[in-house]
């Protein structure tokens, strides 16, 4: 059974072998954020989000600690392996990871470079212990986050938008 390892478990392993594995977008990128992507909301329970019909669970049944991880539709898109819906069972839905159909609100999406991003997002920071992961607060959202990771090259290889607390969680 998968469980939760963050954006940063998850690049680490996808930075090693090389590249993101995204196809390009075909569509109009939809925003994700400033708590929701479409109908599927930050603080959801699984049952809610499962309800939206943008997500599935290929993992059914509770893990055994941490977060349950749903899976986008592929026509929502696709991010990377092992990313998806973070599910905590008392905090509800904590991160929602980026496809490459999505982009932030304020148009980031995979590709750009970390100057791009910084230039979008003056306040950007890092957020250890990896240097290759940074965020964003949302401002008048208290807790919630852009997270961003790149690849060693210096693009923008994943995204999501998470419950800092909610997240520390899983």
């Amino acid at each position: 059974m998968r469980r939760a390892l963050g954006i940063a478990g998850a690049l680490a392993a996808a930075l090693t072998v090389g590249g993101t594995g995204l196809a390009h977008a075909q569509q109009e990128p939809v925003p994700l954020g400033p708590d929701c992507y479409k109908g599927l909301c930050l603080g959801q329970t699984e049952q809610e989000a499962l309800a939206t019909g943008l997500v599935v669970d290929e993992t059914p049944g509770a893990p055994a600690e941490g977060c349950n991880i749903l899976d986008f539709r592929p026509e929502e898109g696709q991010g990377h392996p092992g990313n998806g819906i973070f599910v905590h069972p008392e905090h509800g839905v904590v991160e929602i990871q980026g496809t490459d159909n999505m982009t932030t609100t304020e148009g980031v999406g995979f590709g750009q470079t970390l100057d791009q991003v910084r230039a979008t997002y003056p306040d950007l920071y890092n957020v250890p212990p990896l240097d290759f992961t940074y965020a964003h607060d949302i401002p008048g959202n208290p807790g919630v986050r852009y997270i961003f990771a790149f690849k060693d090259d210096g693009y923008l290889s994943d995204f999501g938008l998470e419950d800092a607390a909610g997240m520390d969680a899983c």
